[in-house]
């Protein structure tokens, strides 16, 4: 995978969020192989770090993404995450997870990464992906998926 497919990944994800055609249950049934390729992706991020001084990017506020995808994505809810999941197995509690807010969160990182490819370099926006995925929203990603994994065995289940 080049980073041409890297950046299509982010563009894949980005257009689904965005997107108007179809109804909330089409854009719910495309969503799971676009993050799929999404994390796929991230393993393959390969750069030469840029030392130039770009400008930051300004940001997508969060408060539009949230509205944008609880309007795309209305079925998504609240879910359960256990806590701590390395120590104190079995005996572990719960925290309250939002996939709204990590919907949100990926697209918001990702509108960053997609700014930096179109203003800045190559390398500065695969940097800046690798570094927001490894302190941000690779555990959103990955407690989402499993999520959606959990909601299609309970759409299984009740059939």
């Amino acid at each position: 995978m080049n980073s041409g497919d890297i950046r299509d990944a982010i563009r894949d994800f980005l257009n689904l969020v965005e997107s108007t055609d179809g109804t909330s249950e089409d854009a719910e049934s495309r969503l799971l192989p676009v993050l799929d390729r999404l994390a796929l992706a991230q393993s393959f991020v390969s750069f030469t770090f840029d030392e130039t001084d770009y400008p930051d990017s300004s940001g997508q506020s969060y408060g539009d993404l949230r509205k944008l995808v609880s309007k795309r994505f209305p079925n998504y809810g609240y879910y359960n995450v256990a806590d701590p999941i390395t120590s104190n197995i079995g005996e572990a509690g719960a925290i309250v997870g939002d996939a709204i807010d990590d919907l949100a969160d990926i697209a918001r990182d990702l509108y960053d990464a997609e700014w930096y490819w179109t203003n800045t370099s190559e390398a500065k926006a695969l940097f800046h992906l690798q570094q927001s995925y490894e302190t941000h929203w690779r555990r959103h990603l990955r407690e989402f998926q499993l999520y959606l994994d959990a909601l299609a065995l309970d759409r299984d289940l009740a059939e």
